[in-house]
């Protein structure tokens, strides 16, 4: 009889050291789904996710718990973020500067936010941010803060002065006929946004509005 509870206990505690390398596999899973390898940052399946998340709970108006505290979802924002010149960064000094780079300006970002705000990585040099009740006037102060803390970078390894630049574009969900679209529809229309600010040079911000919804972009 003991020796068949020895033989059960151990069966137990081998099953348990299974269980738990299971749910370390999954976790790391989860962060190759949802996070970028390079930066740590939401990738851009992880930031529609995320994001869609409040603008769900932003559109039906519930109160939702986040940071040990309750409240409700007034506003919602998307900044569009597009890296000047990262290719000619890449092709001058190599891709390890223009790597560095990224990671350099994510960390900008990270401390130019709040912690309850989404920061992904859409792809390549472009980056997208979700600002929860954050509307279109606050949500341009913060494009400028991210722009101008992103012209302060400086990079080992490089002598000349570089002055680092994005293009910039914003949509607020503010009004009732942008509330009711999809977060791939919001973010579609700061990515058009940040296509104008492209147009008229480096570093521009544009916000998105019904004049740029009728424009042939």
């Amino acid at each position: 009889m003991k020796q068949k509870i020895k033989k059960l206990n151990k069966e137990i505690k081998r099953l348990r050291r299974l269980l738990l390398e299971h749910e370390h596999k999954i976790k790391q899973l989860r962060v190759l789904v949802d996070y970028d390898f390079l930066t740590g940052i939401y990738n851009r399946q992880g930031f529609i996710k995320e994001t869609g998340k409040f603008l769900f709970e932003f559109q039906k108006n519930v109160k939702i718990k986040r940071e040990k505290r309750k409240f409700v979802i007034k506003c919602l924002s998307i900044i569009f973020i597009d890296i000047d010149d990262l290719k000619k960064i890449n092709d001058f000094y190599g891709h390890k500067i223009g790597d560095k780079f990224l990671k350099n300006s994510v960390e900008i970002f990270r401390k130019s936010l709040r912690e309850i705000d989404i920061l992904g990585r859409w792809g390549g040099d472009e980056f997208v941010v979700g600002l929860v009740n954050i509307c279109k006037e606050d949500a341009y102060k913060i494009a400028k803060k991210l722009k101008r803390n992103l012209s302060k970078i400086k990079l080992k390894g490089v002598k000349e002065k570089i002055k680092f630049s994005a293009s910039f574009g914003i949509i607020s969900a503010e009004n009732k006929k942008l509330i009711r679209l999809s977060i791939h529809n919001l973010i579609e229309l700061a990515d058009k946004a940040m296509y104008r600010a492209k147009k008229k040079g480096k570093g521009f911000i544009v916000v998105y509005d019904d004049k740029l919804a009728e424009s042939r972009l």
